[in-house]
């Protein structure tokens, strides 16, 4: 699930609770709100991150998101009639309005944007780092969590093993009740294998001493005075965008009449938070080329 960056990032240098805690936000305000301004803004920023860390490898995953954009802009229009602004009648004499085409648009670009976040998130916040912030609460979970992580690789392997054997054995038949009947064989001999190593697992642990005594940790991470100041920056405009959206000066409404209030301070302010990675990496190459410069 969670990988590797492509690409030197400073940002995921940072104590794992600092990420954890920009993406909760950006994808929080990204997802359940749909003030036109901020999806818009948060879209583009995820877009400029996603292919600062993926460069050209990002144009295969922007291509399956312009088949979502596309796909969810088109379907909110054909199942919601509602607006004033008549367009043109579809062949099954249903109206389109030009509320429902710009509400699809909307929810598009901000379904995109979540995907796009996520596509970063899994870049940055990799299995370690998981487990230690999970570690820090919830030590028993974080524990299944690193066996689950384990775990699944090693399943996809057992059943790549048991597969080949049979086609050795000469067992993978033509036609699909031959192939059904080889799926579940193959199902139940993998089944029967994790269960017996869930067994031999329990017992090494068992052996080990687990749960016998309190329970240590150790983490790679501890905070640093620009972890702080980080979290104060992505906090003070996280409580910007929200002061201006609970007084209602940010929001829009898109039925009957399409309306947007907005203000350029708030996108101004979200717009630094949703580009802190980058805003970090370019600190970070500006700090170098000056000390390259000093040589």
């Amino acid at each position: 699930m969670f990988g590797q960056t492509k690409r030197v990032d400073e940002f995921s240098n940072f104590h794992p609770i600092i990420n954890m805690i920009f993406y909760i936000t950006v994808l929080g305000l990204t997802m359940f709100q749909m003030q036109a301004g901020l999806i818009v803004v948060s879209f583009f920023s995820a877009l400029i991150y996603h292919f600062y860390l993926k460069g050209r490898s990002g144009l295969k995953y922007l291509a399956m998101i312009v088949g979502v954009f596309l796909a969810t802009a088109i379907i909110n229009p054909l199942f919601s009639h509602k607006g004033v602004t008549l367009l043109f009648y579809l062949p099954t004499g249903n109206p389109v309005t030009l509320e429902s085409l710009i509400y699809g648009g909307s929810l598009a670009i901000m379904v995109c944007g979540t995907l796009l976040w996520f596509s970063s998130l899994n870049a940055i916040v990799t299995q370690d780092k998981l487990i230690e912030i999970v570690g820090r609460i919830f030590p028993h979970f974080a524990l299944l969590l690193s066996m689950i992580f384990r775990f699944v690789p090693k399943y996809t392997r057992q059943i790549r093993k048991i597969h080949f054997a049979q086609k050795a054995l000469g067992k993978q038949n033509a036609g699909w009740k031959n192939r059904l009947k080889n799926g579940f064989e193959t199902f139940s001999i993998t089944t029967t294998w994790a269960l017996e190593n869930s067994v031999d697992t329990a017992d090494s642990m068992r052996a080990r001493g687990y749960g016998m005594g309190k329970r240590s940790t150790f983490h790679n991470h501890q905070f640093q005075f620009r972890d702080y100041v980080v979290l104060v920056w992505i906090l003070c405009w996280t409580a910007v965008v929200f002061v201006e959206k609970i007084a209602g000066r940010i929001e829009t409404v898109y039925y009957p009449f399409y309306v947007v209030k907005g203000e350029l301070f708030t996108y101004g302010a979200y717009l630094l938070l949703c580009l802190t990675p980058i805003l970090i990496n370019m600190e970070e190459a500006l700090r170098w080329y000056r000390l390259k410069s000093k040589i």
